[in-house]
């Protein structure tokens, strides 16, 4: 019996001591997750102002002919009335703190205005909200102002202070954050903003869709039952190419714009990040997934991390996270909001935002470049190895000379009665053309200068625009004054070295020489070099690679931001545009469109994202009738009459990627996935598929006023002509709208 109360004895103290342990860990857990917190608290030598005298009720904030703003000082949430539709926009979704869905940092969340994102000197993330860490807390300050609301938010538990300003100027309601006034008092840093994540909000209830600029543009419908999926998430003009990333998997379009919307119900409204947009994020999500709301706004990125991987290859090989230095040195980043008439949807999301650039970017109004019915890109040349008596050494292979490019084109020409422009560019190993580009050269390999001069003035005669292309921000090899150690620096201030991606692992192809991008500090000294060449040679018609859809910091010592480089292509572009009749620029993103008068490279989908429902022409409509589009290069797509009919349906040209040599030129190159350019393969389809387009002549280059879905593959596209253009993807006739509609074809409609 003794024995059995010292063995229950045992077992309660050794029970005691497992409690006690376990106690302690816990309490080492919470205490890692708040050490952060509360060293910045006990660093800190400020004291946050809080509210007094917070009146109940909601209050007339700001007004004029167009729109009220009213604020509810409690909880430090807005709402928007449009005064010609009624329509009321809130900051934060009605009766959010009774959201059934939200639970936790969620519940918080959907009652902020927004969510902040900071990490500590260990390289940690945490986030905190502006309801939980400001309301709440009673820590922030508020005043009427410039017919709007200034109110700095004061997180006293981190240690910041974040300024903005909500108020309504004309037709429009602008958000912003006063980046360069953001304060912190501690060890802590701001790395994000989470901006207006609810503003407008999607309930349960409602019916509509979200726009996204993925690509051409995407709808995300409410409620769609997706919320399993990954939530939208794009940088606005793609990833930043100065970060290394090891992996990718994911072959996807880019964020094209710094848009988006929101159609509720029979109301709608655009969002354009005015301000600030080389450095956000947009964001998307549907009911259910983290609420009860379908959201969708922008993210601000102050600082960006990247992964590194250190002693590579050894048994202590260690993946890191790095992050950039913080860049805040811009005044403010600014949302602002348009709102729509009664009825509208992504077409007149598309009509306001296409004011907006011709307004207040210069994007021209109508466009003095004929839309052609095609883009014909050949390729030049190729750097291959060859020895001489045994000595290895490197030369152009010729994939298309100048001759062949002249005969070719005017062959062409007189086969066919439809018009299509030429322009030539250069594999990226192509000889002078690997350099950065500071002249006009003429590559001895294609046929030199006389040639050149031969082929340029024969396709004008025949009124065959050409463009020669240059790539003015990739060395891919030193020369011309510019090396790799000019190129941008990662976070790590290494060389950002640039691979391609292997599609079997989606990982780097170290097999393959890297190349380096330019630091945007030297763009307008080689633009300036380039386009004085251009001129003293006659070049009046140039084309212009990277700098157009291309975007990165440089994280030298003294750092360059992304707004900053944004800052450095707009001028080099104004500089280009000002200097030449007519510029095309391979691929466009918003900052490129007032500069443009012909654009390939043009997106006709979206990525298909897991969480979207449609693609929507949203690119075209905004800069169609303003410059000249061509799409990606139809021969290189898995599926050429689609390709052809999507096109036609987003009021596009095609292009083609061709060269004139034989189909195994590329064979033991670097560039062996192009296997589909032989000129003789696609001369024939090509002579087809511009006899097609006849059709569609006084169409291409027309504005696109509406475009809608009637039907599972049926579509219709209306033109500033008055024409229509019906496009059906499905395997039957259809007749709709009292047009017959053939498959896999298309119909014009209108007077011709």
């Amino acid at each position: 019996m003794k024995k059995n109360k010292k063995k229950i004895g045992k077992l309660l103290v050794r029970g005691f001591v497992y409690l006690a342990m376990f106690g302690v860990f816990a309490g080492f857990v919470v205490f890692l997750n708040q050490s952060a917190q509360m060293e910045t608290e006990e660093t800190m030598d400020w004291e946050p102002q809080a509210v007094q005298g917070i009146p109940e009720g909601w209050e007339l904030a700001a007004d004029n002919q167009a729109l009220a703003l009213y604020f509810e000082p409690s909880s430090m949430q807005f709402i928007v009335e449009d005064k010609s539709s009624g329509a009321k926009w809130r900051s934060n979704p009605q009766n959010a703190a009774e959201d059934a869905i939200a639970f936790g940092q969620n519940k918080m969340r959907v009652q902020s205005l927004l969510e902040v994102s900071y990490v500590d000197d260990q390289s940690n993330f945490y986030t905190a909200n502006s309801y939980a860490d400001s309301v709440q807390a009673d820590t922030y300050t508020y005043e009427y102002r410039d017919n709007g609301i200034y109110i700095n938010m004061q997180f006293a538990k981190q240690g910041f202070e974040i300024p903005c300003f909500f108020g309504i100027q004309e037709d429009r309601f602008v958000a912003r954050v006063f980046s360069d006034q953001i304060r912190q008092h501690g060890s802590l840093q701001v790395a994000s903003i989470v901006f207006l994540p609810y503003f407008g909000a999607g309930s349960l209830e409602e019916e509509g869709y979200m726009l996204v600029p993925d690509g051409s543009g995407a709808l995300i419908y409410y409620n769609n039952q997706k919320q399993s999926y990954q939530g939208y998430s794009q940088k606005v003009y793609g990833r930043n190419l100065a970060l290394n990333l090891p992996n990718n998997l994911l072959v996807t379009q880019d964020a094209t714009m710094p848009v988006f919307g929101i159609q509720k119900g029979s109301d709608a409204l655009l969002a354009v990040i005015t301000e600030g947009e080389y450095q956000a994020e947009i964001k998307a999500e549907v009911a259910r997934k983290l609420t009860s709301n379908n959201a969708v706004y922008s993210n601000i990125l102050y600082i960006q991390s990247e992964s590194n991987t250190l002693l590579s290859g050894s048994n202590n090989e260690e993946s890191v996270i790095m992050l950039s230095p913080q860049h805040n040195r811009f005044p403010y980043y600014e949302v602002s909001y348009f709102f729509l008439q009664k009825g509208s949807g992504y077409n007149e999301m598309a009509s306001r935002y296409r004011q907006y650039l011709i307004e207040e970017k210069g994007m021209r109004q109508e466009t003095s470049v004929e839309q052609e019915t095609a883009n014909l890109t050949f390729l030049g040349g190729v750097e291959v190895d060859k020895t001489f008596l045994g000595v290895p050494y490197r030369a152009v292979k010729a994939l298309t000379t100048f001759e062949e490019l002249r005969s070719t084109a005017l062959d062409l020409q007189q086969k066919c009665n439809a018009a299509f422009q030429v322009s030539m560019r250069y594999l990226e190993k192509g000889g002078s053309m690997s350099k950065i580009p500071t002249s006009v050269t003429y590559e001895g390999a294609l046929g030199g200068k006389k040639e050149y001069t031969e082929m340029a003035e024969a396709l004008r005669e025949a009124g065959i625009s050409f463009y020669p292309v240059y790539d003015t921000i990739t060395i891919r090899r030193s020369g011309n004054g510019y090396r790799d150690y000019q190129g941008v620096r990662n976070v790590s201030r290494s060389a950002a070295r640039q691979y391609e991606y292997l599609l079997t692992s989606g990982n780097q192809d170290t097999s393959r020489p890297p190349f380096y991008l330019v630091s945007p500090q030297y763009e307008e000294k080689i633009m300036t070099s380039l386009l004085a060449s251009a001129r003293k040679k006659g070049v009046d018609s140039l084309g212009l690679a990277g700098i157009a859809d291309s975007l990165y910091a440089d994280y030298r010592t003294d750092s360059i931001s992304d707004n900053e480089t944004g800052a450095y292509w707009e001028k080099a572009l104004e500089m280009a545009a000002s200097s030449t009749e007519k510029l095309l620029l391979e691929g466009a993103y918003a900052y490129a469109f007032p500069y443009a008068d012909v654009i390939t490279e043009v997106p006709v989908f979206s990525s298909w994202f897991d969480v979207e429902d449609e693609a929507v022409p949203f690119y075209e409509m905004v800069v169609g009738g303003s410059a000249a589009l061509y799409s990606t290069p139809v021969n290189e797509s898995g599926n050429t009459r689609e390709m052809l009919l999507k096109t036609v349906e987003y009021g596009v040209s095609p292009a083609f990627l061709l060269m004139t040599a034989q189909r195994d030129a590329l064979q033991d190159t670097d560039y062996q996935q192009y296997y589909s350019l032989c000129w003789e393969d696609w001369e024939q389809e090509i002579e087809d598929i511009l006899e097609e387009l006849e059709a569609l002549d006084g169409v291409l280059g027309q504005r696109i006023t509406s475009h809608k879905k009637l039907g599972d593959g049926i579509y219709a596209t209306s033109f500033a002509n008055g024409d229509i253009v019906y496009v059906n993807y499905g395997q039957e006739d259809v007749t709709v709208e009292g047009v017959t509609v053939p498959a896999r074809g298309f119909v014009r409609k209108g007077d011709r």
